[in-house]
């Protein structure tokens, strides 16, 4: 004979709420905004099912900093730079203003080095956005769009940064705000380099 498992089976739509209402306290005040009383609230569950999942408020932020990541890099080849470089850039804003992203931009850059959680939470996709830049400019110059000296991986990359500047002094920025700045960036970097 096999013995019956004991008690309710573990919801998983549980683990999603409890996660989703951490990552939006985080997002509004941090660390402290992120009691696991107001989790609990937030998520509708008692205290007790937070406990029975994560041990303590530390684990429950690591845990809610997992999981899928927004699309960071479009994969598509869009058929010229300029557009390859307004997917990206859209999509960097796009990450940028994700639940995820906002609760980074509060609770991270305030951890200190003694923080049990320093070291511990993700430190941006610096890389991929690198990675993306110079496949760009690889198909460019595949396409003859750009000679193989005619445009430096830096100017791609100071774009993102911009977005990235924006995303850290203008929390609250809008969509149609961040379109108007990737269309500028796009003008000023991007475009002179491209022959038309």
């Amino acid at each position: 004979m096999t013995g019956r498992p004991v008690g309710r089976p573990r919801d998983p739509a549980l683990d999603v709420a409890i996660r989703q209402a951490a990552l939006a306290l985080l997002a509004e005040g941090g660390l402290e905004a992120c009691a696991l009383d107001e989790v609990a609230r937030r998520a509708g569950v008692g205290k007790a099912t937070i406990y029975r999942r994560w041990p303590s408020k530390d684990d429950l932020v690591r845990d809610a900093f997992e999981g899928p990541d927004p699309e960071l890099v479009p994969t598509e080849d869009a058929g010229s730079l300029v557009e390859d470089c307004r997917r990206l850039l859209l999509t960097l804003g796009a990450a940028l203003r994700s639940p995820r992203a906002r609760a980074w931009r509060r609770t991270v850059p305030a951890l200190g080095p003694d923080s049990p959680l320093a070291g511990s939470l993700p430190i941006g996709p610096v890389e991929v956005w690198n990675d993306a830049v110079l496949e760009m400019l690889d198909r460019a110059r595949r396409r003859g769009e750009v000679a193989d000296d005619g445009l430096h991986p830096l100017v791609v990359q100071s774009a993102c940064s911009t977005v990235m500047a924006r995303w850290f002094t203008d929390p609250d920025g809008d969509e149609a705000g961040e379109r108007v700045l990737v269309e500028q960036l796009l003008s000023v970097l991007i475009s002179p380099h491209v022959p038309s």
